[in-house]
């Protein structure tokens, strides 16, 4: 017996009048298993669209379509968003087809995110300059803009060392704020900042929190990557704490910041891509979620936004960089070239460190520090190296081969590797399983990539994360129908609903009458990711159909070259579309699958 939804008499009557039988739509999903985005089982409906509108949902039967897609045995759910995403670039060079977004049923991107926005050589300002690019360039997705504090971090202050390693002044912070408000008029929906990559990590939490405060009077959110995701920032190391822009910041002194934004901002808040690093860290999750819940009982809304890998692409470097440069830099960071130094020949500079056995001891201590930082020996991948026979292996496996230990082995592979700190490219598989369950099963935990699209010379790049192009397929496989770990209503509400409410769309991340038409149909048997650390390019498998605002951007399992994405504006900016609709999953087109 079919599943039978409520439907109000005055809804009957208009539908006595106006049969489904009658009707006639530019797309027709039938008999799909709906999943409206909610969080609700599933119901079998038909989806009928117009232009850019879902128009109905429920028994159309009798209606006819000038594209009917069948749904049988299929899962029709909302188009998914994704909450951090650096697409811009790709978009802005004229690849706005992103399909390894679109074939994994993303139809929304929020973006410039970190801090940053970057067009196709340099960052872009103000907003709406960036919106007009967007647009004449033409995207296969919605996006949705945040104000980069990095950005306007580097307006006031500057970006030479002498200028940002500081914190900024009032006056400096006031003419921030005001950069804030006009980000926010131009239809942001909120400010993004990075607060472990320059300039931002010199930024006080008073700094923070004031531009926080810009964005409450707009209905906007604020969305941080923390300020440290381990024992110190990912910039410092234990040995060079002796600079002052070297203050000591923990994993639960960055988690505080972020929750004081919100309680004192009156905002909500999310923290990005979030993931303790290193076994040191491994369990945070636990405590973190008990303060956040506290937040909530509070009446402080506080947002998750993750990927489900163990595993993240960077440019690690075991050999702290302090050891390959000429001279000493105060204020040198473990992660980039920030204050710019000399390498020289970074070889010879690290070989004359290690004959001294003082320094020596020094290096191998914050060698050693950043590979437990990295996951451990055993789960550093090697990705690329100048002898490819090495790729695929971890550092504790080539230790054991070589005789050695993993801190011996490192510096062998930044003698013999690539002519760069480092050496080496790796997959650091840093991230505990145990923090992805327990952060995945919380209602406020929504979905990001944090990737790029994908493009013609993307495939000379090793650094490729396999999210790139799987992380819903391996959600929704790995997580939902192989461990078990969420339901599929939970992963797609994360998905969609859940995404919709942190942005305040009132129009998209369900599926009902008077929504816009992002749609995704997947096939549970086929749906799946089969992208690997070492052979990321590879697109995912099972989204048959995709919509976005009512035109097929995934057509019968393959990417099309549409581009009906619209760059969107926050709720109440004239111009946005984001008119607030009372439309339900019934209405004047509306009726059950099997209702009498």
């Amino acid at each position: 017996m079919r599943f039978r939804m409520p439907v109000l008499t005055a809804v009957a009557v208009l539908l006595a009048a106006f049969p489904a039988s009658a009707q006639t739509y530019d797309v027709l999903i039938r008999d799909g298993r709906v999943l409206d985005g909610s969080g609700n089982p599933w119901f079998l409906a038909d989806i009928g669209i117009r232009g850019d509108e879902i128009v109905a949902v429920g028994d159309l039967s009798g209606a006819t379509a000038d594209r009917v897609v069948n749904a049988a045995g299929k899962y029709v759910t909302p188009g998914f968003i994704a909450l951090h995403e650096h697409i811009e670039p790709d978009i802005l060079d004229g690849y706005g087809t992103v399909p390894n977004y679109t074939t994994q049923g993303f139809t929304t991107a929020v973006i410039n995110t970190d801090g940053f926005n970057f067009g196709a050589s340099e960052p872009l300002w103000p907003l709406e300059r960036e919106r007009e690019l967007l647009e004449a360039a033409g995207t296969a997705l919605n996006l949705a803009l945040l104000v980069p504090h990095g950005i306007i971090r580097n307006m006031v202050m500057g970006t030479a060392p002498e200028e940002v390693m500081r914190y900024a002044t009032p006056a400096e912070i006031d003419r921030m704020r005001a950069l804030v408000r006009q980000g926010m008029e131009e239809g942001a929906f909120g400010l993004s900042t990075g607060l472990e990559y320059t300039p931002m990590r010199y930024s006080s939490e008073e700094e923070v929190l004031e531009l926080a405060k810009e964005v409450a009077p707009y209905g906007g959110h604020f969305q941080a990557h923390m300020r440290s995701q381990g024992r110190y920032p990912k910039w410092q190391l234990p040995s060079h704490m002796d600079h002052p822009t070297q203050r000591h910041v923990s994993w639960m002194d960055a988690i505080m910041e972020i929750l004081t934004i919100g309680r004192e901002a009156g905002i909500p808040v999310m923290v990005d891509h979030i993931h303790p690093k290193g076994p040191r860290e491994w369990g945070m999750s636990k405590v973190t979620t008990q303060l956040i819940d506290d937040m909530w009982e509070d009446g402080h809304p506080v947002y998750l936004n993750m990927h489900s890998y163990e595993g993240y692409s960077a440019y690690v470097t075991l050999m702290p960089r302090w050891a390959l440069i000429e001279g000493e830099v105060l204020g040198q960071s473990m992660a980039d070239d920030f204050p710019p130094v000399e390498y020289g020949d970074m070889r010879a500079n690290l070989r004359d460190r290690l004959a001294d056995p003082a320094t020596r001891e020094m290096i191998r201590r914050d060698a050693e520090y950043e590979m437990i930082r990295q996951g451990g020996p055993e789960n550093l991948l090697i990705t690329d190296f100048p002898d490819r026979s090495l790729i695929g292996k971890t550092l504790a496996e080539l230790a054991s081969e070589r005789g050695e230990t993993p801190f011996e082995t490192a510096i062998w592979l930044q003698m013999n590797g690539f002519d760069r700190p480092g050496g080496v490219l790796w997959m650091a598989q840093a991230v505990g399983t145990e923090d992805i369950v327990e952060w995945m099963v919380q209602d406020y935990t929504a979905v990001t990539l944090d990737r790029g699209g994908d493009r013609p010379d993307i495939r000379d790049n090793p650094a490729v994360h396999p999210g790139q192009y799987g992380t819903s397929g391996r959600l929704i496989r790995e997580h939902v129908m192989t461990r078990g770990t969420i339901t599929l209503p939970h992963a797609i509400r994360s998905l969609t609903g859940l995404a919709a409410q942190i942005l305040r769309l009132p129009d998209r991340g369900r599926l009902a009458a008077g929504m816009k038409a992002d749609v995704v149909v997947f096939d549970p048997e086929t749906i799946r990711t089969e992208a690997t650390y070492l052979d990321p390019f590879v697109f995912q498998e099972g989204m048959t159909h995709v919509l976005v605002n009512g035109e097929f951007v995934v057509d019968g399992g393959a990417p099309t070259d549409a581009l009906p994405g619209e760059v969107l504006r926050r709720l109440g900016i004239e111009g946005g579309g984001h008119e607030r609709t009372d439309a339900g999953l019934t209405g004047p087109e509306t009726t059950a699958k099997g209702a009498a």
